[in-house]
C-alpha cells in the first residue's frame, strides 16, 4: 500500500508517493516515486498509483510470514515508518501531550477490561491533574496509579523479554490492591471467570514459563514483530501464571515486544472487549492465525493516526 511520504530538505518539503516493499523476513526497501514541492491533490495520487506499483515489481517477494498476509505486513511497515517520520518531525510538546493521552487511554482501558469501574474522564484526572474525584474505591484509584507506573517502568527498561520483567510488570500493576501474591508466579490453581479455558496447574506453571521463553528466544527474529508480540500476549495469557493482573500483565508486555522494535504502542478498546475474548479463544485452540489477523483488526485505526 502506498502512501504520501513528506520528505524536508533545506527548509523545504518535498513530497513523494512512498511504498514499503519486503526483501526478506523483517528486512524492508523504500521505493518512492516523486512527486514536487507542492502536495498533491488526491486525484493526482490516483494517477501515480500506478507508476509506484511498476516501480515496485521487481522487488516483490511472497509473502512467508507464519501468520500475517503480505498486505496486512506491509501496512505495519508503512505505519511503523510513518510513526518514525512523525517522531523526528513533531515538537516535543506534542511528543508529550500525545504520551500522557496515550497513558490515560491505555490504563483506563487496559482496567476497565478487567472491572475497573473508573471512567476515562476520572482516569485523566487521576494521572493528569493529580485529583482523586469523589466517590472513587481505593481498589480502582490505585490500579490507575499502577498503570502509569508500569508504562513508565517499561520504557525505561534496558533489558530483554524475561520471566524478571514479567514478574516486575505484575507486581507494579497489582500494587496496593486486594491482590495477596502480586508479583509472584502463583503456587496454586486458578479458573478463569468466563471462559472455557482452564489454566494448566501450578505445579506446571514455570515449567510453561520457561518454555515460553525458550519460544521467544527462538522466534525472535523469524517471526514478524506484530506476530511475535500478539503470541506472546496469548501464551502468557494461556499460561495465567499470577494470581490476578494477567491480562493487564500481557497487554503491557505486547506494548514493550512492539515498542522495542520501532512500532508505536496501543491499547485494546473496552468497547470490543468481547471481539478481544473471542480472539483469545481462537489462540487458546491453537489458531493462531485467526487470533492474530483479530488483534490487529483491533488496533489498526490507532496505529494509523501517526500517518502523515
Amino acid at each position: 500500500m502506498a502512501y504520501l511520504e513528506t520528505i524536508r530538505r533545506n527548509n523545504r518539503e518535498y513530497y513523494y508517493l512512498t511504498k514499503n516493499v519486503r526483501l526478506g523476513l523483517n528486512k524492508w526497501k523504500k521505493v518512492r516515486v516523486f512527486l514536487g514541492g507542492q502536495r498533491p491533490s488526491q486525484d493526482e495520487l490516483k494517477k501515480r498509483a500506478q507508476e509506484i506499483e511498476d516501480k515496485s515489481k521487481p522487488f516483490l517477494k511472497a509473502s512467508n510470514y507464519a501468520y500475517l498476509s503480505g498486505q496486512d505486513a506491509e501496512t505495519l511497515q508503512d505505519l511503523k515508518e510513518s510513526y518514525r517520520a512523525w517522531l523526528v518531525q513533531a515538537p516535543g510538546s506534542v511528543k508529550e501531550k500525545l504520551n500522557e493521552d496515550f497513558v490515560i487511554r491505555f490504563t483506563y482501558h487496559s482496567n476497565a477490561i478487567e472491572g475497573n469501574r473508573l471512567t476515562l474522564r476520572q482516569t485523566a484526572l487521576i494521572l493528569k491533574d493529580k485529583v482523586i474525584p469523589s466517590g472513587v474505591r481505593a481498589e480502582d484509584y490505585n490500579e490507575a496509579i499502577n498503570g502509569k507506573e508500569c508504562l513508565d517502568y517499561i520504557k525505561s527498561y534496558k533489558g530483554e523479554l524475561n520471566t524478571g520483567l514479567v514478574v516486575r510488570i505484575n507486581g507494579i500493576l497489582t500494587k496496593n490492591t486486594s491482590v495477596t501474591y502480586g508479583g509472584r508466579i502463583r503456587f496454586f490453581d486458578v479458573r478463569i471467570q468466563g471462559s472455557a479455558h482452564v489454566p494448566p496447574s501450578h505445579v506446571e506453571v514455570k515449567k510453561h514459563m520457561l518454555n515460553l521463553f525458550k519460544w521467544y528466544g527462538t522466534n525472535r527474529n523469524k517471526l514478524h514483530p506484530f506476530e511475535l508480540a500478539s503470541l506472546v500476549h496469548a501464551k502468557l495469557t494461556w499460561i495465567h501464571p499470577f494470581e490476578d493482573g494477567n491480562g493487564r500483565t500481557a497487554r503491557a508486555v505486547m506494548n514493550f515486544i512492539l515498542m522495542r522494535r520501532g512500532f508505536p504502542m496501543f491499547f485494546i478498546p473496552f468497547e470490543k472487549r468481547e471481539e478481544y475474548y473471542k480472539s483469545l479463544e481462537l489462540a487458546d485452540k491453537g489458531d493462531y492465525k485467526e487470533y492474530v489477523s483479530g488483534m490487529l483488526r483491533l488496533v489498526i485505526e490507532q496505529i494509523r493516526s501517526y500517518r502523515n
